[in-house]
């Protein structure tokens, strides 16, 4: 453990021991959790049940908690003061599910991106922090986000839980943040891309003639082309609605939208502009960005140590993370982490193979690997004199 660290009565390695032996005779709650949020899948920002269930084990456990924060219904604060003084460090859990579509073309919600084991994780770290609350250095913060999922149809509407998170000011009395999710290895991320939605609408009308131009029509070939015309992992097209009475010269409409990556918020502000120039006139709306991940070296090194007394191997240089995550915006209001725990055989994420692997005892394994290593992260970061 880092020279670094401030002390309670017992010695650090100690406290590392009496909480791993915590987690553990918490491991039938940690189960049960990924069960619960499994079985009730809830849309972003209808995660009624969900973050019911996660408050009322934080408060059975000592937490004091406070619902609706940010001004989101399904959003929590759960707070644990330790024996000592120390850093105050958030940990997010996130609970919403995956809208997925059914062969039927609804929306089906399914629990696919690992939400049931990345909750229960950091669940499981909570109760176990609150049963060694004598020997913790600080405050310990369970912050429940909902919205993670950026296609679910109310983040497209209210927001994303994190970035609001962040610009509601959740964040500002909270000395580090971290941010768990189920993954191929080990690590923390030093970066992510920037994001943003770009929507469009083209107004024109039917035709039923070679010889008259249909704006909407040509706005629908426009997108055919878009994957070939740009990187698909950078412009992404999210939906497409056309929609027009059957008579000649009757109304038509196109609704897009596109979702558009970048590495630096300039080139974000360039794609927007290039991706516009494909198409005539029209009325475009920009979402708020989400921002990439701000790293933080000294944060990073305590997730370390912390995965190294868990017996994990640590992936000091991850590759790049190929995709946003609104925990960027919250990177941008504090010092923070966004933790892979991983699995060897990886993930398969968003389809009904990964919603399988999840609810089996895969998703169960992970969700004692994230509270282990976020446990013990937040002995670390709690204890910690020179942040």
């Amino acid at each position: 453990m880092s020279e670094s660290l401030g002390r309670t009565s017992m010695a650090p390695e100690q406290v590392d021991e009496r909480f791993k032996a915590a987690l553990d005779e918490r491991a039938a709650d940690v189960a049960s959790i990924v069960d619960f949020i499994t079985a009730h899948p809830e849309l972003a920002h209808e995660e009624v049940e969900s973050s019911a269930h996660l408050v009322a084990r934080l408060r059975d456990a000592g937490y004091t908690v406070a619902t609706g924060v940010a001004g989101m219904p399904t959003a929590f604060r759960a707070e644990l003061e330790g024996g000592a003084p120390g850093q105050t460090v958030g940990v997010i859990a996130v609970y919403d599910a995956v809208a997925a579509k059914s062969p039927e073309g609804d929306v089906a919600p399914v629990h696919s991106c690992g939400h049931g084991a990345q909750s229960a994780g950091v669940v499981g770290a909570a109760l176990a922090l609150a049963a060694v609350r004598d020997e913790l250095s600080g405050t310990v913060v369970i912050v429940g986000c909902p919205a993670d999922e950026i296609h679910s149809p109310r983040t497209r509407e209210l927001g994303s839980g994190k970035a609001l998170s962040a610009a509601r000011g959740l964040w500002n009395d909270i000395d580090v943040a971290l941010y768990p999710h189920p993954e191929f290895i080990d690590t923390v991320w030093p970066s992510s891309l920037w994001m943003r939605r770009e929507s469009v609408r083209i107004v024109g009308i039917r035709t039923l003639k070679r010889d008259v131009v249909s704006t909407p029509l040509d706005a629908l070939a426009v997108i055919a082309r878009l994957p070939s015309t740009f990187d698909p992992a950078r412009l992404m097209v999210e939906t497409v609605l056309l929609d027009g009475d059957v008579e000649e010269s009757a109304g038509m409409v196109i609704d897009a939208s596109f979702l558009l990556f970048a590495d630096t918020e300039e080139e974000l502000e360039a794609l927007a502009a290039r991706l516009r120039q494909q198409f005539g006139e029209g009325s475009w709306t920009s979402s708020a960005a989400i921002a990439e991940v701000r790293p933080d070296a000294a944060v990073t090194a305590l997730v370390a140590d912390a995965f190294a007394a868990a017996g994990r191997d640590f992936i000091a240089d991850p590759p790049a993370l190929g995709f946003a995550t609104d925990f960027g915006n919250v990177t941008q209001v504090v010092r923070a982490a966004i933790v892979g725990v991983g699995r060897e055989e990886g993930w398969r994420y968003h389809t009904p193979t990964g919603g399988e692997e999840f609810a089996g005892p895969a998703g169960t394994r992970n969700a004692l690997d994230i509270a282990r290593v976020i446990g013990l992260a937040a002995l670390r970061i709690g204890a910690a004199s020179d942040l």
